[in-house]
């Protein structure tokens, strides 16, 4: 199975081809502003070099920045549409995970991102993800691993409780992660997820935090 992954959900814009779990190109640029073009140019460059059909597009569906992935997943879908591939959306939780050490998945495996309007987003690899206060963060099924960049401030949450944490150090997604996150999930004979933004702040609350007071 050719598997194109697509990911631009923080600065860098990536995009990755692997073949039955091997990677076969990959291409990154550092893209703080017009992610859209910047994706589009690294698809062009893979799709030249490996001359291949592509079966299932996978993205990179967040919790990231807004721009970022609204541009992947349109993207993505645009050219699942003309190459006639399936789609699957793929989680920053799913998309660090691949990069792991193999036993973190033994137990859970948290991403914790610092949510812009107080609290800490957290979410685990069945999707599911939300916003807590520091002192609600639920328990979580031992042992943990931790991801993303609220990881230290989760840790020392929890070992207060007396829980003991790994923190991983992961931080980013790539193009190739997302791609084999994908490509397994698909060889365990799970359906995908579907390729829509997860947000660890949703843009209305966003929009309403931001907006100026009334005159």
């Amino acid at each position: 199975m050719r598997i194109l992954g697509l990911d631009a959900a923080f600065a860098r814009c990536s995009v990755a081809v692997i073949e039955d779990g091997v990677l076969r190109a990959e291409r990154s640029i550092i893209a703080a502003r017009g992610q859209s073009a910047a994706l589009a140019r690294l698809l062009a460059d893979i799709l030249a070099e490996t001359k291949a059909p592509i079966d299932l597009v996978a993205v990179m569906t967040g919790p990231g920045g807004f721009t970022g992935l609204r541009a992947a997943i349109a993207l993505a879908q645009g050219f699942a549409l003309g190459a006639k591939a399936a789609i699957a959306g793929v989680t920053l939780a799913e998309t660090l995970a691949e990069a792991a050490p193999a036993d973190a998945m033994r137990g859970t495996f948290w991403v914790a991102l610092t949510n812009r309007l107080g609290g800490v987003f957290v979410q685990g690899l069945d999707g599911n993800g939300g916003v807590y206060a520091p002192e609600n963060l639920p328990t979580p099924a031992l042992p943990l691993t931790l991801a993303g960049d609220a990881e230290a401030e989760v840790a020392a949450i929890l070992a207060a409780r007396g829980l003991a944490i790994r923190r991983s150090g992961l931080r980013e997604p790539e193009a190739r992660l997302v791609a084999r996150a994908a490509w397994r999930r698909a060889r365990a004979g799970f359906p995908p997820h579907p390729a829509q933004p997860v947000y660890a702040t949703p843009p209305a609350a966003i929009a309403s935090a931001t907006r100026p007071p009334p005159a």
